[in-house]
């Protein structure tokens, strides 16, 4: 459908001045998205620009908001707290460009990704995980090398193969322990200090502390896969080997040469953490019944004083919270002291373009919606304040609104942080062996079944 430009001149001076302010953010990466060559492989795979597409960079670089023409564009969504913001973000943008958007949710990117291609009915924009960019990119996704944002935080953040560029970092997330600071402080009589209890003899003392003071079990175990075998075993395993992708990379390659993963000292670190959490856990007598809602619930409401997730946790936790409490969230504990007090923070989830399905317009009105979230007012507030989350571009002036998020920008501000980007693990490594944590969890198997398990994972798979 033909794009047009939405002229805004029979419209008062002030609804026209804003308009343009609106349009005027895209005119530079409409312009050189136009003027840069794609890559080789989106120049054998896609077609040329055509006059329709173009038509709409140029409404936009002269400043005009684009009409789109009543198209349409389908979002893929692996994030589903925010899907209701989302929802609204999109349709606040859809209205104003004359597109409708069709958001639906998963919690299973890569299964959704596959099926819908395998029916040539692929979403034009997808919040998917690293390791499904690394996985598909090439083939299916568009090259975004050239837009804008990759100079503010893109480059940084977002997720390429073979250095090009094709994830655009929608939020930047930690795994770690979320805790409720007003619950320890009211039991130990002191100020909390996260610093504190990095290893995890310091934890565990306060563990006991505040079992000894009526809090019986402190800490709350999930017992999804996603979030035992991807954020607790996956984020930790790798990450914190030494804080780098090289760490990560040469640990897989020592699984692959042979040497016992039982000697290596993350790994050792991390069941004696598990251990801890276990014999402290508020879902003890059923682990792996423990209802997510209620674990939520009982972190907000001070049941509990730790909850091992990760700073997505807000959307969930809000709905208990009364505001007389204060939360934040920290590491797990370590036992190598350069890695204690470091909290891994990663551009979790990416947004793709499709390459192979949608129209030269439908590539546009997305490369326009993503540009908007980063270079104008409402879009930079819609990140932090609608969809709340800590954003991956340098230039959004907007401060965290939630707590969990606050205590995340101290760590980053501070430079406390690790990140072993590009290292990712295959798309199956959560559904390999989070069973195998879930039932080491329910006492069904042991750190030694774990240790196989992982070796021989590794003897057929790659990182990327």
């Amino acid at each position: 459908m033909k794009a047009k430009k939405a002229l805004a001149l029979i419209m008062a001076l002030t609804m026209a001045a804003s308009l343009a302010a609106c349009g005027s953010d895209t005119a530079t990466e409409s312009t050189q998205a136009a003027a840069e060559p794609e890559s080789t492989v989106a120049e054998e795979s896609a077609p040329a620009e055509s006059t329709e597409a173009a038509g709409t960079e140029e409404a936009a670089a002269d400043g005009e908001v684009t009409d789109y023409g009543g198209i349409t564009l389908t979002m893929m969504n692996s994030k589903p707290e925010i899907q209701e913001a989302l929802e609204a973000v999109t349709a606040e943008w859809g209205a104003a460009h004359n597109v409708t958007f069709e958001v639906y949710e998963t919690d299973s990117p890569a299964d959704m990704l596959a099926q819908r291609y395998a029916a040539g009915d692929p979403p034009v924009l997808a919040i998917v995980d690293p390791g499904n960019v690394t996985e598909m990119a090439e083939e299916r996704f568009l090259d975004l090398s050239g837009e804008d944002w990759v100079a503010d935080g893109g480059d940084t953040m977002g997720t390429k193969v073979n250095d090009v560029l094709y994830g655009f970092p929608l939020c930047v997330e930690a795994p770690g322990m979320v805790y409720n600071k007003t619950a320890i402080e009211n039991i130990t009589g002191e100020e909390f200090v996260p610093e504190n209890y990095s290893s995890p003899e310091a934890f565990e003392g306060l563990l006991q502390q505040l079992r000894e003071g009526g809090m019986e079990n402190p800490v709350i175990l999930n017992q999804e896969d996603w979030s035992l075998g991807g954020h607790l075993f996956g984020s930790n395993i790798y990450t914190f080997q030494d804080g780098t992708a090289e760490g990560s990379y040469a640990f897989v390659e020592e699984i692959k040469g042979g040497a016992d993963v039982m000697e290596n000292e993350m790994f050792q670190n991390l069941f004696q953490d598990y251990d801890i959490f276990i014999e402290y856990n508020i879902n003890k007598d059923d682990p792996l019944a423990a209802d997510y809602d209620l674990n939520a619930s009982y972190i907000a409401e001070g049941e509990a004083a730790f909850w091992i997730n990760g700073t997505w946790v807000w959307p969930d936790m809000s709905t208990y919270v009364d505001g007389t409490m204060d939360y934040g969230i920290m590491p797990i504990p370590k036992t190598n002291a350069d890695m204690q007090g470091k909290i891994y923070a990663f551009a979790s989830k990416q947004i793709v373009i499709d390459r192979e399905v949608a129209t030269e317009e439908q590539q546009a009105a997305a490369k326009e919606f993503l540009n908007w979230l980063v270079y104008s007012e409402e879009g930079q507030s819609a990140l932090v304040n609608d969809l709340e989350i800590v954003v991956a571009f340098t230039n959004n002036p907007n401060a965290p609104t939630n707590p969990i998020n606050v205590v995340l920008k101290t760590y980053i501000d501070a430079g406390t942080t690790v990140n072993n980007a590009p290292f990712t693990t295959p798309t199956d490594h959560t559904s390999e062996l989070a069973p195998h944590m879930q039932a080491y969890l329910a006492g069904q198997e042991t750190i030694e079944d774990i240790a196989a398990a992982l070796t021989e994972y590794w003897q057929t798979h790659d990182p990327s």
